[in-house]
């Protein structure tokens, strides 16, 4: 008779750790994401004012010119056309000049 009251105690007590823990664990991830969900929403409502004050271009090419003219690469690549364009160039089937 003990033994089966002890086990009662004890399968109770159980149950209760196990409920307890289960019921921290929901409260941790409830909490974890609400403050998620309250960065997320922060977030958007940023990125949403940043589209609305961003300048509205009429037309997309005024956005990118002169947007790279001033880049060490895009100079390279300009001269490298430049001299392609001034160079001899042969075709490998007819021999012409380009």
């Amino acid at each position: 008779m003990i033994d089966k009251m002890l086990i009662r105690v004890v399968q109770a007590r159980i149950s209760i750790t196990i409920k307890t823990k289960v019921s921290k664990k929901i409260m941790l991830d409830e909490a974890n994401l609400e403050q998620r969900l309250a960065t997320l929403e922060q977030t958007v409502a940023d990125i949403k004012h940043r589209v609305i004050d961003a300048p509205t271009y009429s037309n997309w090419l005024e956005k990118v010119i002169g947007s790279i003219s001033d880049e060490p690469a895009f100079l390279e690549a300009l001269e490298y056309g430049r001299s392609l364009r001034h160079a001899d160039i042969f075709t490998e089937e007819t021999g012409e000049q380009l």
